[in-house]
């Protein structure tokens, strides 16, 4: 009798074990994203820091329905970002460069917008700042403005197009910095 109840209970927890493993892959769980792999310190990357709004420090993924109502903010409720959004922004921006120059990034946009129910695209704006060695003196300020239509229109299409935005924004800033050192 004792080798039965054993036996249910190893059973049990086994089913219980199964079950643990069976609910974590169930749909509709939150999903952690991030901006892709890459973002590691760069030998002789330039120092970024990177600011932005309070409403944009945030894990949650945003998007608006202009074709509703432009001024709602929504989002995403399974799918958001692992880490507030200007974190993993900075630590995704390193550029290689003079390690004794410092980027100031002011992040002001960052979202999906929907011009139809099937038609999506991401958009980011950033300020960027260089500052000298001396960490005074300002080498030059530019703003970029980056878009792109989403491969989907929904939370996996805007990942897609975050990271790829990401990407584009990082380049542009290498190339203007390089137009700064070669200035007279």
């Amino acid at each position: 009798m004792k080798t039965l109840a054993r036996n249910w209970l190893a059973l049990l927890f086994s089913l219980n074990l199964s079950a643990c493993s069976v609910i974590s892959a169930k749909p509709g769980l939150p999903v952690s994203h991030d901006l892709g792999p890459g973002g590691v310190l760069i030998a002789d990357s330039v120092n970024v820091t990177l600011t932005a709004p309070v409403w944009l420090w945030d894990e949650r993924i945003r998007y608006r329905l202009l074709y509703k109502d432009a001024t709602v903010v929504r989002y995403y409720q399974r799918h958001r970002w692992e880490a507030p959004l200007p974190a993993l922004l900075e630590r995704r921006l390193k550029i290689a460069g003079a390690s004794s120059l410092t980027l100031q990034i002011q992040l002001t946009q960052f979202e999906q917008q929907f011009s139809t129910a099937d038609n999506a695209r991401v958009l980011m704006a950033l300020t960027v700042n260089a500052i000298a060695e001396d960490g005074f003196n300002s080498l030059g300020k530019r703003s970029f403005s980056f878009s792109q239509h989403t491969v989907s229109a929904d939370a996996v299409g805007a990942i897609a197009g975050f990271i790829a935005l990401t990407e584009e924004a990082r380049n542009a800033i290498g190339i203007w910095l390089k137009t700064l050192a070669e200035a007279p």
